[in-house]
């Protein structure tokens, strides 16, 4: 990777991005260099797309650059005007009679609604543009992103939609989830599923199950909701999702009932219904403890100290819109001093998503969908480490380990993981890829790097290589971006005795060639 430059530095400092935002804008940097015309960045809420894709424009219009900055609703407008304000990024705003028309400003905001009635401006013509929401796909974005005469760099948080891989030709992952729980940068989060509605039976309508008897087998539960809102919830703010507005109503009409207030947030409500609502839920001090919404609140919705989410609508294949909604109760709330957030699901949606959902938090996007037609996938066994376990005295959903996170209630041992493994050998034996990728993985790179101190490409190839023979799985992280972690005496021991199997290989096949 070639070095920061001083303006780059500069533009760093100035939106004070953190490491992995920094690294974020470089890759971004490198995949335009080594050709690709359209990047789709890959960060969870709360990772700071908005505020990297800025640096970018930034950057952009330091260099004489136009850029079209493209939001998937138009209330997401005035929301990344904040974000361009606030680092005094100077841009205009292409959408009918609003105040901030300055169309001489190298940088616009544009709505795709904007775009679908009026087309893209065309004076002055693009050299850039940024797709906010890209996995929610437009034809006039892909078509714009296609005619190949601008750069692309898509944002999102879940990049599943069909067909991606058609419009965008590099993939970057920001960071994980998992790692950004980690560092702070995200809240932990603790899930309970007491209820859910039997969803058997029920018609599929577009892969998913239809409204009106979903509606009605959802109703069955929505009491539930409201007695384990009081129990866990702890009078926190919380984000509801519902399956239609009568639904969302009935929710409201209950928890209204036992004397929490909460509002319905949702297309029925005008846009200054709506701004009025956000307003006065965003307050720390809010008198609105609820909002309950179908899918309004599941993109581009930022208030910070949502400390709970509650699921209503079943979801039987949208892992993207699971994970959104979860999402918006990770941010972190420095004011309200948030540690977590408290995930009530009467939906079964966390049940039904646990394995694809812990997949994704721990590696990030691997690949996009081409578009073309695949087999019929096989469900993956979940990784040891992984292995879902209910609660049966407070309904916590957990990853295995002895003993319920929340209550304390001690399993039996066979139940659960009765070893903690530790070394290569325990880890392999018992499976455990996550710690392998994320123990051992490093050292691989340490010893490649090692052995191959002047030629970083072969190094890459020769790690993934041996941690491929090693583990019998291919390592799900970039060696590039992998920092080197010393190398115990029971890996190195592995890599030796490898080495020199290989060598003793190659040697055979010369003397037999000879």
């Amino acid at each position: 990777m070639r070095p920061i430059t001083p303006e780059e530095q500069s533009a760093f400092d100035h939106f004070g991005l953190r490491q992995y935002q920094i690294d974020a804008v470089l890759r971004v940097r490198e995949a335009y260099r080594n050709g690709a015309r359209n990047v789709l960045l890959c960060a969870p809420t709360a990772a700071g797309k908005t505020r990297i894709s800025a640096c970018v424009v930034y950057l952009a219009s330091s260099r004489g650059k136009q850029s079209h900055f493209v939001v998937d609703r138009e209330n997401l407008i005035e929301q990344t005007m904040r974000t361009f304000d606030q680092f005094k990024v100077s841009h205009g705003v292409v959408q009918q009679k609003h105040w901030r028309y300055r169309p001489y400003e190298r940088a616009q905001i544009l709505s795709i609604q904007t775009v679908m009635r009026r087309g893209w401006p065309a004076d002055p013509k693009p050299d850039f543009v940024v797709v906010d929401e890209a996995h929610t796909v437009h034809e006039d974005t892909k078509s714009r992103l296609a005619a190949g005469d601008v750069r692309g760099l898509g944002l999102t948080a879940t990049p599943f939609t069909k067909g991606l891989g058609q419009i965008y030709d590099a993939l970057i992952n920001v960071e994980t989830t998992n790692r950004l729980i980690e560092q702070g940068a995200l809240v932990p989060y603790r899930i309970f599923s007491p209820s859910q509605p039997n969803m058997e039976g029920v018609k599929v309508n577009a892969g998913e199950w239809e409204q009106k008897e979903a509606t009605k087998r959802a109703l069955q539960v929505v009491g539930d909701c409201v007695a384990e809102y009081i129990k866990h919830g702890n009078s926190q703010k919380f984000i509801c999702s519902a399956i239609t507005v009568d639904h969302a109503r009935e929710i409201q009409r209950q928890f209204t009932a036992a004397g929490i207030q909460c509002v319905v947030y949702t297309s029925r409500e005008t846009k200054d219904e709506c701004d009025e609502i956000v307003k006065e839920f965003s307050k720390t001090d809010s008198y609105i403890r609820g909002l309950i919404t179908v899918s309004k609140a599941t993109k581009g919705f930022d208030v910070p100290d949502v400390g709970c989410v509650i699921m209503c609508r079943p979801l039987r294949k949208s892992l993207a819109d699971h994970i959104q909604l979860l999402g918006r109760g990770l941010r972190t709330s420095a004011e309200t001093g948030k540690t977590e957030c408290i995930v009530l699901d009467h939906s079964g949606n966390c049940e039904r998503f646990w394995a694809e959902m812990n997949e994704f938090f721990e590696t990030g996007a691997i690949a996009l969908d081409d578009g073309t037609k695949k087999p019929k996938e096989v469900k993956k066994k979940p990784e040891a480490e992984d292995v879902m376990v209910k609660c049966p005295h407070c309904k916590a959903l957990h990853k295995a380990r002895p003993t319920c996170p929340s209550c304390g209630h001690e399993y039996p041992r066979r139940a659960t993981t009765e070893h903690v493994a530790g070394t290569l050998e325990e880890m392999l034996a018992a499976g455990l890829h996550r710690r392998l990728n994320a123990d051992v993985w490093p050292q691989v790179c340490a010893y490649a790097r090692n052995a191959c101190p002047d030629d970083f490409v072969r190094a890459r190839s020769r790690a993934y290589a041996m941690y491929k023979q090693l583990t019998g799985q291919m390592a799900k992280a970039d060696f590039y971006q992998t920092e080197s972690a010393p190398v115990t005496p029971e890996v190195r021991k592995k890599l030796e005795n490898m080495d020199k199997a290989y060598w003793a290989a190659t040697r055979a096949k010369r003397r037999k060639a000879a």
